[in-house]
């Protein structure tokens, strides 16, 4: 009986096994997270001071309210503190002591003076930054050190563009040219994205990671749903790494779709779509929040549990309900600020919505013509993950009211996902590359273009059967 029972268990536990593996994955990554943030600040912090008293110099260090002339202010407030996150420790503190705590200047107003006394050898106290994982000094502190403060913005708007076509080319090559423009052209065509380089490059580095998401959860989608998840799951971390709280409602919608497009044009299965849909929209979150988790907890090892947790409690209590002049308390303040923002203030905004609804009904009316009605549960199926942005806006009322500025970008962002939806629904999938290859992952071969509405439902009834 006892081989018996051990294996019983074994099989009840089999399907939890790959998420098991993958959180022990997820984990694992953390200490690895760490250990990259312990190089960034191994870097030495006189060279990044001179270049950024350079930048002070020639006026290109904030200042804060700068215009990006491309209708929205520019974030120089977060990019005063991105440039200078890891400055002001003692040259004696170890790199792992300072990676742990985290220092930093202030803003763009005071910034100039701390740099000019950390030059003539001051120590700066009490400026701890542990509440973010502050992941981009392990670009920021290296290509400031080289390249100076215009390097850096070459580089991150590099990163930004690679990841950009990185990800749409991905998705284009597993899905279709349509699903993949539909994706990106209104977060490029609906956003200042193009001038952050310039002006903000910490969300130009947010950005790219944004896409890297994306990416990641495609490449992982062509392989398998679970596999989706996983790199939705990566991606997720790794945002949660380099970012300060921007928009992390957008990778997570468009890595979910992502993922549920691929499941559809591989396999034509409304139930496999919903599956993989609502798995990636609950892993992207969840290894989010684990990676922000692994912080703090991080810090409350070295630094003590009240401490952390003090600061903890007052960045989660100002983000969801913390009081703020102009900020409403009413239920979906923050979706209507956004929406407000985006329509008001974004000058391109009436275009990118009329483009968007003339292609989801364009797509809507195509898939009816090519297989009835029922193509449209498909795409609501895929449209699902827009609604992480009003949830979003709605759990992170203050901070998304606050932030509007650069928060706003959440609103073409689930215009993209729907309108991609609507387009994927209409798309007929591409030929697998290798059908033996899909019959060895037990998927069924992407039918031929061409392919009527009759054989796509055929398929759909068949593809049970044939898996039996």
């Amino acid at each position: 009986m006892g081989p018996v029972t051990a294996a019983g268990t074994g099989g009840r536990l089999a399907p939890l096994r790959p998420w098991l593996q993958g959180l022990g994955m997820l984990v694992v990554l953390q200490f690895a997270l760490f250990g990259l943030l312990v190089v960034g600040q191994a870097v030495p912090d006189r060279p990044i001071v001179e270049h950024l008293l350079a930048a002070v110099e020639d006026g290109t260090y904030g200042p804060h309210g700068t215009i990006d002339r491309m209708g929205t202010p520019a974030d120089t407030f977060t990019e005063c503190v991105v440039a200078g996150t890891g400055l002001g420790a003692s040259p004696e503190e170890s790199a792992f002591s300072r990676a742990v705590r985290m220092p930093r200047l202030a803003t763009c107003g005071g910034g100039p003076e701390q740099l000019r006394a950390i030059a003539e050898g001051a120590v700066l106290e009490d400026n701890n930054y542990f509440k973010y994982w502050a992941g981009y000094t392990v670009l920021t502190r290296p290509v400031l050190a080289v390249a100076g403060l215009e390097g850096l913005r070459i580089v991150s708007g590099t990163l930004m563009v690679l990841a950009l076509a990185g990800a749409f080319l991905a998705l284009r090559a597993r899905t279709s040219t349509a699903v993949g423009l539909a994706l990106v052209l209104p977060y490029v065509a609906g956003t200042n994205l193009l001038s952050t380089p310039s002006t903000s490059f910490s969300q130009s580095i947010s950005i790219a990671f944004i896409f890297l998401s994306v990416l990641l959860a495609t490449l992982g989608a062509a392989r398998s749903a679970r596999l989706g998840c996983a790199g939705a799951a990566l991606g997720a971390a790794l945002f949660c790494f380099v970012d300060l709280l921007t928009t992390p409602a957008v990778p997570w919608a468009m890595s979910a779709f992502a993922v549920g497009a691929v499941t559809w044009f591989h396999r034509r299965e409304l139930r496999a779509t919903f599956v993989a849909v609502l798995l990636a929209g609950a892993v992207w979150p969840a290894a989010f929040a684990v990676t922000w988790v692994a912080r703090w907890v991080i810090a409350g090892a070295f630094l003590g549990i009240p401490a952390t947790v003090e600061v903890v409690r007052r960045n989660v209590g100002n983000r969801t309900g913390g009081d703020h002049a102009g900020v409403a308390e009413s239920f979906g303040a923050g979706v209507h600020a956004n929406i407000d923002y985006w329509w008001t203030r974004v000058p391109t905004a009436e275009l990118v919505l009329a483009g968007c609804l003339l292609a989801a009904a364009a797509g809507l009316v195509l898939a009816h013509r090519r297989a009835g009605p029922s193509r449209w549960a498909a795409a609501l199926v895929l449209a699902l993950p827009a609604a992480a942005v009003p949830l979003w806006y709605t759990v992170l009322s203050n901070h998304s009211q606050i932030h509007a500025f650069f928060v706003n970008r959440g609103v073409p962002a689930a215009l993209a996902v729907v309108t991609a939806a609507c387009l994927a629904a209409a798309v007929r999938a591409r030929p697998a590359p290798d059908a033996s290859a899909a019959a060895e992952r037990r998927e069924p071969a992407a039918p031929e273009p061409g392919t009527d509405e009759r054989h796509d439902r055929v398929s759909e009834v068949a593809a049970p059967a044939r898996r039996a």
